[in-house]
């Protein structure tokens, strides 16, 4: 084609065959989806999709796409197979569900109790909730003198803690709160306890 100075000149569209269109709903805003697809001729690749994506120039052939969780958007659509045929593109859709913000505490520490006292130390034992999301405890002590150092050491279970160079016959309160994922706290549980004479 020949044209002349300043002539513009409109290319044709592009034929649809050999694409695939992924489509992505359900997610909330910002939110972008994770898409792994697998074809002929070891093709892979990840798409990440805030809604829709073209892949172009496919080998005509089977390819499979699984959608992935991302954050708290859980695939409804696991898997699909789509043929990319040479003269007809293909189109997959997948819908994402989103799960509502974890505003629920965890369960309290249970069975909370002093398993050793001295002058000087303290020592405590406790369970902790069998919550699918729970996290760790925090420790807190009140009471006892401004000379109290704050010395706990949390066993690497975090089911146990030992108190060191406390007042004798001074006492103490410690509280155990519980802490999920999601970064809820429960109230805490509370336990008193009195050292020793010296």
């Amino acid at each position: 084609m020949v044209t002349a100075p300043g002539t513009a000149t409109v290319a044709a569209k592009a034929v649809p065959g050999r694409t695939m269109v992924v489509v992505v709903s359900g997610l909330e805003p910002g939110t972008v989806a994770k898409v792994r697809v697998a074809g002929p001729g070891k093709y892979a690749k990840t798409l990440r999709v805030d809604g829709r994506f073209r892949l172009k120039k496919l080998r005509p052939g089977r390819y499979t796409l699984k959608a992935k969780r991302v954050g708290d958007a859980r695939a409804v659509d696991r898997v699909q197979k789509v043929r990319v045929k040479k003269q007809r593109g293909a189109r997959v859709r997948f819908t994402y569900r989103v799960r509502p913000p974890d505003t629920t505490a965890p369960a309290p520490v249970r069975n909370l109790r002093a398993t050793e006292v001295t002058a000087t130390t303290i020592a405590l034992a406790w369970d902790n909730p069998p919550d699918d999301d729970f996290l760790e405890v925090s420790a807190s002590r009140s009471g006892g003198t401004a000379a109290d150092p704050l010395d706990f050491e949390l066993s690497t279970a975090g089911e146990s803690l030992r108190d060191f160079g406390l007042t004798p016959r001074t006492t103490y309160r410690y509280t155990i709160t519980t802490i999920d994922e999601a970064g809820n706290s429960s109230a805490g549980k509370s336990i008193t306890v009195t050292t020793l004479s010296s």
